[in-house]
């Protein structure tokens, strides 16, 4: 049976990016057919608050792929202002006598990390098994067919809320589709800099500078161990900047986008009280970690001139743009947009991904907790 093509969008907070990628039958990864950027008909105030307006435009996106396909189910990316991340530790029994650690004891124990930390009303995104404790090995990431009594593993979870995702749903529906899975743009931008060496260093940090947030993640050897969201992007920078100089946003737009090289002081102002945000954001979620080898920068809001060499001046740390060697036929913001999408294509046809999450409402966590409880009790 031949390959269908797959649908990759990602929502963002001014735009919609859309590719469309063929997999291949005996390799890991897709072939591109055709991308797209569909910017909304109005700037958006808050996060994807007219889920209408975005289906039409997840319409456009596709129409201007240029690809004519029988494709229902979409994979989506996107950044929530709410989102939260954090790392929890989770411990499971297996027997009186060492065992065979089994695919279902890793499902039991992600279950049971869950459990602990996420309420009624969020729901997990990424869940990542960092590493994994037993009888006689510590902080193995796959631990399956090691002999075990009990077995302890560190997750890193990204929640939203569940509003995010009917919000989200009702968005893609509307233009004739399904939502297969979703992931955040920032796990998606990172698997589409997988091929570039920036990611392959042992500690790099991601840093996603989009409409409406920023996205920090910390990355060791490729995977996402630590996230954080700042409130604060291209939007949020355009209505300082009107406000400051009591433009509208129309009248402010060009001179937002002058960044540091802006000849006017309440430019400069507003660009610098965001990039303080970052470094706050970045030494937080840095915390007690060692410091990262560079920063790689995504995001046409962080193509604003001074931003990297600002940031690479306030951390002390290399600091470069990040770019996808799969982005190409267009401009450089362009270019920077579509990344998370082409990086839902890299997710969704690697060869043994660690796939994003599926979906934890509070249903889903209710059968999974009772089915727990039976295989623990009876």
């Amino acid at each position: 049976m031949l390959p269908r093509p797959l649908i990759a969008l990602d929502l963002g907070a001014t735009r919609v990016t859309c590719a469309v990628g063929l997999p291949r039958e005996r390799a890991p990864g897709a072939d591109v057919l055709g991308t797209a950027l569909a910017p909304f008909d109005q700037a958006a105030e808050t996060w994807l608050n007219d889920p209408l307006l975005v289906g039409r435009t997840i319409e456009q996106a596709l129409d201007a792929t240029g690809v004519t396909t029988d494709a229902h189910r979409a994979l989506v990316s996107f950044s929530h202002p709410s989102a939260v991340s954090e790392q929890i530790r989770a411990m499971i029994q297996l027997a009186d006598e060492p065992i065979a650690v089994r695919q279902q004891d890793l499902r039991r124990l992600e279950t049971t990390a869950l459990h602990q930390v996420l309420p009624v009303d969020r729901e997990a995104v990424i869940v990542e098994r960092l590493g994994c404790d037993g009888n006689g090995f510590q902080g193995v990431r796959d631990p399956r067919g090691l002999p075990a009594t009990q077995l302890s593993g560190t997750f890193h979870l990204v929640t939203t809320p569940l509003a995010a995702r009917r919000a989200m749903t009702q968005a893609v529906e509307s233009a004739g589709l399904e939502v297969a899975w979703m992931t955040t743009s920032l796990q998606a931008t990172a698997a589409a800099l997988a091929a570039d060496d920036g990611t392959r260093q042992h500690r790099c940090v991601l840093i996603d500078v989009g409409g409406l947030t920023t996205n920090l993640g910390l990355l060791i050897e490729g995977r996402l161990q630590r996230a954080r969201t700042i409130r604060w992007g291209g939007v949020p920078l355009l209505r300082e900047v009107a406000s400051a100089l009591g433009l509208t946003t129309e009248e402010a737009l060009p001179l937002s986008q002058q960044g540091l090289a802006s000849r006017r002081a309440e430019v400069k102002h507003a660009v610098h009280a965001g990039l303080e945000q970052v470094r706050q954001g970045l030494a937080e979620m840095l915390d007690s970690a060692a410091k990262p080898d560079g920063l790689l920068l995504a995001g046409r809001t962080a193509l604003l001139d001074g931003v990297a060499e600002w940031l690479e001046h306030a951390t002390k740390i290399p600091t470069r743009l990040a770019r996808s060697p799969h982005a190409h036929g267009t401009d450089l913001a362009g270019q920077m947009a579509l990344q998370p999408a082409l990086g839902l294509l890299a997710l969704a046809t690697a060869a043994g991904p660690a796939h994003p999450a599926a979906a934890h409402g509070w249903f889903d966590r209710a059968v999974a907790q009772t089915r727990t409880l039976l295989t623990e009790y009876f």
